[in-house]
């Protein structure tokens, strides 16, 4: 079994990194005020389906009565339309049914409005979840709806500590360099900490640096990329390098890129402009485009006639 799934916590007191939303959360199961919309945000692999998997477990929500769905690639108004027509049956074997819409940022905007309904007037049986990586995609509507428990990123500190203790549990022999270079190569995610302990795990020292090198050197990639964007004279060719080598998720450089031309925006200056220009051509993600996707978003910032 993969590492990330084997130390899955599956309990709230298990869970790092989001303590005061996991006591919040087991309180209100406990107190029997668990609101029937509850909103997950937080960044990609910080433990918001792993809280949701939890909560049904501590609902008493029988996997038949559970249902994920990847909003992704579910993302029109049919969609709700069946979660519609089914939330309103009994649990077919437990006290509720629990329904996770992960990705819920990627509903079209028929699909959110049409949500409006069953979280407004959710049966007393039925619990919604949603989760998202990206919560200002959606429209207000849903989030008024919704009780918002934050999942926050995974300090350095907490990233070393789990690397620790699961190397440990693996019989993995790991050094202090290597266990902090995991922690920064992890970028405040414990299942990204885990499926690269996991690639390294067998590798001769030697190697496992090179592992984690490449993994970082991806992140500079990315951060590079986000610089070429936005600094003025920057040749298509110059990008177009840093893409050649860039083999990270198109959506996660997405979301570097934006983050770095926001911080780029409000702090002002000769370059706002053209951190303005990149985040509306990365405004749309790269979930069916991908690579090419990514691409033509570089493209379209570096020859806009509005930077």
């Amino acid at each position: 079994m993969e590492l990330f799934k084997k130390y899955r916590p599956k309990r709230f007191e298990d869970l790092i990194g989001c303590t005061s939303t996991a006591t919040a959360l087991a309180t209100m199961v406990e107190k029997g005020t668990l609101p029937h919309s509850i909103l997950l945000s937080g960044p990609s692999g910080t433990g918001k389906t792993t809280i949701a998997r939890i909560l049904k477990d501590a609902l008493g929500c029988h996997d038949f009565d559970y249902q994920e769905i990847n909003s992704a690639s579910f993302r029109g108004i049919d969609t709700i339309r069946e979660i519609q027509r089914q939330m309103y049956n009994s649990p077919g074997a437990g006290p509720c049914r629990v329904y996770l819409l992960d990705e819920v940022h990627m509903l079209s905007k028929d699909a959110m409005n049409g949500a409006l309904k069953m979280l407004e007037d959710t049966p007393s049986h039925v619990y919604f979840i949603l989760a998202t990586t990206d919560p200002s995609k959606l429209i207000t509507a849903v989030r008024t709806r919704c009780s918002d428990m934050p999942v926050r990123a995974l300090t350095h500190k907490e990233l070393e500590g789990l690397v620790r203790d699961v190397s440990k549990k693996e019989g993995i022999e790991l050094d202090e360099e290597t266990v902090d270079e995991l922690a920064a190569a992890a970028s405040g995610s414990a299942r990204t900490l885990l499926v690269l302990l996991e690639k390294i795990a067998h590798l001769s020292p030697g190697d496992r640096a090179a592992a984690i090198t490449e993994t970082l050197a991806q992140e500079n990639a990315a951060i590079d990329l986000c610089r070429a964007l936005i600094k003025p004279g920057t040749k298509w060719r110059a990008v177009a390098e840093i893409l050649k080598n860039l083999t990270a998720d198109p959506e996660e450089v997405r979301y570097a890129v934006l983050g770095y031309a926001r911080q780029v925006l409000l702090k002002g200056g000769a370059e706002m402009q053209a951190a303005y220009v990149v985040i509306e051509c990365f405004a749309k993600p790269f979930y069916d485009s991908k690579a090419a996707g990514l691409a033509a978003a570089c493209y379209e910032a570096i020859h806009s006639p509005d930077r």
